[in-house]
């Protein structure tokens, strides 16, 4: 490999998650607060010019107008793929609740589409976790176990985005598997190409052990085809 080849690709990753992300923060500064936190269970702070938000059972801070993303132990977050999934859901989040029933990723609108590549770079990885399952439970972001597979379980991405990530065993005959499911109201906050990406994130945070980065996305590999968030 040519010795700037890597550093060329980190570049135009580095792009790539970088133009969605100043396209929607363009759209935040323009918004006012109140209106960006309606209906949200999240928290603004005037005197700051801060709102804050929990992803995966952390605090996360987001300034306005600025739209910059800071993690909680105050660092600012360097991955766009982290800073772009918070302004998206706080500009086009329409504050639904959770409506109790989850839903397949087919059943998304245009899920059709972006499913192949959703089931080979998320629900695969997802079922690496079979194999040390239960210590998950204690995780913040878990909500309840659920009555499916050899375990799943149910989790606040952000508030009201709900995933229930569901667990398979493997043994002599079959591999173990895996399945993500999602509460029907979180169409009310993403679109099917954007729930792609967000599950990846929730598959590093759970294969990570319940750590999240602030430079997640940035330099991995590069997501299949299908799975990049696009301007909306």
């Amino acid at each position: 490999m040519p010795a700037d080849a890597s550093g060329s690709g980190c570049g135009m990753r580095e792009r790539q998650e970088k133009i969605p992300y100043l396209y929607i923060k363009d759209k935040f500064s323009r918004l006012d607060p109140g209106a960006l936190c309606a209906g949200k269970k999240v928290d603004y702070d005037p005197a700051r010019g801060l709102i804050g938000v929990k992803l995966l059972g952390e605090d996360y801070q987001v300034s306005h107008p600025g739209g910059e993303v800071y993690a909680p132990d105050g660092r600012e977050v360097a991955s766009y793929v982290l800073k772009t999934i918070l302004l998206r859901y706080l500009v086009n989040g329409r504050g639904a609740e959770p409506s109790g029933r989850f839903i397949s990723f087919r059943e998304l609108q245009d899920g059709h589409l972006f499913y192949p590549a959703f089931y080979s770079r998320t629900v695969r990885r997802l079922a690496g976790l079979s194999q040390e399952p239960e210590r998950l439970l204690s995780l913040p972001p878990v909500l309840q176990r659920l009555p499916y597979g050899d375990l799943a379980f149910a989790f606040a991405f952000l508030p009201d985005v709900i995933f229930a990530f569901i667990l398979y065993r493997g043994d002599e005959e079959f591999p173990a598997g895996a399945n993500i499911l999602m509460d029907s109201n979180i169409e009310a906050y993403f679109t099917a190409e954007d729930i792609a990406v967000v599950a990846d994130v929730a598959v590093d945070y759970f294969l990570g052990g319940g750590r999240i980065s602030p430079q997640a996305g940035l330099y991995g590999p590069v997501p299949a085809a299908g799975t990049k968030m696009e301007q909306e």
